[in-house]
């Protein structure tokens, strides 16, 4: 890095706070907690709920129609972020937008197009992931080991687990799967992304 990178460019500091995944027993404990996130982020100028997946785009357009909050709300598949939903909303550099996502995409690239678009919104952003022991992801590579720590710690379903570790195991998992795709055929669901893309399904 140069040092015109250092003092202007690269090293400056992310606009992006990074929560975080929170990991629910089930889906529907999952998209109830994600309801209930909503009310948590008074501090928001505005919301944006996405998918990936249309299973779970038409879970947060439920969510979002039953919401009464005061704050800005719009849900978004993933694939139509661009920061002209930013810009008509008319946000202050200095305000925060919480960025909900349902959900972790098979491919780390995928959750990568997310987090540039946090970047080049041009104010703070809050990125929250909701994922449960019955994502398809999970139940691959991760769920054992998270359910025990459930166990342990005498999880319910109204609760979520949020830790540091988690979240890199599922990164991990996620880098697994990308290695060995043999395509990004369009799905409805990340079950389905899966058996259409990976051969391991």
């Amino acid at each position: 890095m140069g040092l015109f990178d250092l003092f202007f460019g690269k090293g400056s500091k992310s606009t992006v706070q990074t929560m975080d995944d929170r990991i629910w027993i089930t889906e529907k404990a999952k998209f109830k907690g994600l309801g209930r996130q909503l009310d948590e982020n008074n501090d928001s100028a505005a919301i944006l709920l996405v998918a990936h997946f249309d299973d779970a785009f038409a879970q947060l357009m439920s969510i979002a129609d039953a919401y009464s909050g005061n704050v800005p709300l719009q849900a978004t598949p993933a694939r139509n972020l661009s920061t002209d939903i930013a810009a008509r909303l008319n946000i202050d550099e200095s305000a925060t937008i919480d960025l909900i996502v349902a959900e972790r995409h098979p491919m780390l690239s995928a959750d990568d197009a997310i987090m540039q678009f946090a970047e080049e919104i041009p104010c703070n952003c809050r990125l929250t992931y909701h994922l449960s022991l019955e994502d398809p992801l999970l139940k691959m590579f991760v769920t054992e080991f998270v359910q025990r720590i459930l166990d342990s710690l005498e999880m319910t379903e109204e609760e979520a687990i949020q830790s540091s570790m988690i979240s890199r195991r599922i990164k991990a998992a996620q880098q697994k799967i990308e290695s060995t795709v043999l395509g990004n055929a369009t799905a409805k669901s990340a079950a389905e992304w899966l058996k259409l893309n990976t051969p391991q399904t």
